[in-house]
């Protein structure tokens, strides 16, 4: 039996450094983009809506994309999928930024085109540490990649905004697509890493990974993207209608030090593990966690919140990616991880634009009833998330 790594050894891995730095590079469209799309279309058309259906489109089209993309990549190589990701990619970011479009819907339409394009770089690096890993440091590993997501986010959203703010939105796409691009070639095309070693699924006959037995933990991880992308919207209102200054850069920067750093933590501490036990009990503490939003409203309070919050973001989704990692055949795992960050990817989507509808058209304090609704609802799924592979054992 193999004895689990440390961080260190982890890192000294032949490959892994290049994973860690370029895979963080690579993600940059995940955290600049979100808010990104809104600036970047109030930019080019005067209107927030317009901006705001352009993240919704970015968004959307891309949790819908990326377990097909997935699929792809496990069936074909990433090689081939990334190369025509990359070109489809680069067209629609070189059409948003330099064209002059009478008519909105085409910028709605080039963000959609971007979100189907873009390089799932994070599914990418998962599936690539496999072939430097044992199964027993699969949720280390998962604490490093959820301690480099944190970090994009902390950081990302913020590069963003001030390049805007002291220069203009396009320069600020720019970065965010040169570090996408850069990062997926460093990460995919290196060689550093001998994807070879893990076993191919070409010509392999695999069904498809979703069925039903996954689908209480998908519909977690959507109810979870929903509340942190509802909790975003929800700060950034609360600091422009109450005028609280530095709100929002208070909270993200608690926030997303404290998921980061609980995440590795996490990964430290507690070993590796073969069922969602773990799973669901960070997810009832990270529920009542976010329910506190609909209680705190004072800007300590809701720091207070941000770090009570960040203590179960960072093990959520390392204990998700790490079950799936340790239970699911190397022939559909970028398939797997993709499914992940596509339920995540729709629940941010959902959120946000129902946060902001109820604040359009009702008010702040109406909005703040959501944090309620996400968080109590999907407490009724945690007895039906017991994972699955026992069971599809049993079935085959």
């Amino acid at each position: 039996m193999f004895k689990e790594s440390t961080y260190k050894t982890l890192i000294n891995l032949k490959g892994a450094k290049n994973l860690i730095f370029f895979g963080y590079l690579g993600r940059a469209p995940y955290s600049m983009l979100q808010v990104g799309m809104v600036i970047f279309g109030n930019y080019k058309t005067g209107s927030y809506a317009v901006g705001g259906a352009m993240a919704a489109g970015f968004s959307i089209s891309n949790a819908l994309i990326q377990p097909l993309n997935g699929r792809l990549v496990d069936k074909i190589g990433q090689r081939k999928v990334v190369s025509f990701l990359l070109t489809g990619f680069v067209f629609s970011s070189f059409l948003i930024t330099i064209g002059e479009f009478d008519k909105d819907i085409v910028y709605i339409f080039l963000s959609v085109f971007l979100g189907i394009t873009v390089p799932a770089v994070g599914a990418y690096t998962r599936r690539n540490w496999k072939a430097i890993t044992e199964e027993t440091d699969n949720q280390k590993v998962q604490a490093i990649e959820s301690s480099i997501d944190e970090l994009n986010f902390l950081v990302g959203p913020s590069v963003f905004a001030t390049v805007s703010n002291y220069l203009n939105p396009i320069i600020a796409l720019y970065i965010a697509i040169v570090s996408s691009v850069i990062g997926t070639i460093g990460v995919v095309f290196s060689r550093s890493i001998e994807i070879a070693n893990i076993p191919s699924s070409i010509n392999e006959k695999t069904s498809i990974w979703i069925s039903k037995n996954k689908l209480p933990l998908l519909t977690t991880l959507i109810f979870v993207g929903a509340s942190l992308s509802s909790i975003s919207i929800y700060v950034v209102a609360k600091e422009d209608i109450e005028s609280i200054k530095n709100l929002t850069a208070f909270y993200y920067l608690v926030n997303g030090s404290t998921a980061l750093f609980s995440a590795l933590f996490y990964g430290y501490y507690f070993s590796n593990t073969k069922n969602l036990k773990n799973y669901n009990i960070v997810f009832i503490y990270l529920a009542l966690s976010v329910s506190t939003f609909f209680f705190f409203d004072t800007k300590n309070l809701f720091l207070a919140s941000g770090f009570l919050c960040g203590l179960g973001i960072g093990p959520i989704f390392l204990l998700a990616n790490s079950y799936v990692s340790n239970v699911t055949k190397s022939s559909v795992l970028t398939e797997a991880y993709s499914w992940l960050a596509s339920s995540v990817g729709f629940g941010i989507a959902l959120g946000s634009s129902l946060f902001g509808y109820m604040i359009e058209y009702y008010s702040l304090d109406n909005a703040k009833n959501l944090f309620l609704i996400f968080t109590i609802i999907p407490l009724f799924l945690i007895p039906f998330n017991k994972g699955w592979h026992v069971k599809e054992k049993i079935d085959s």
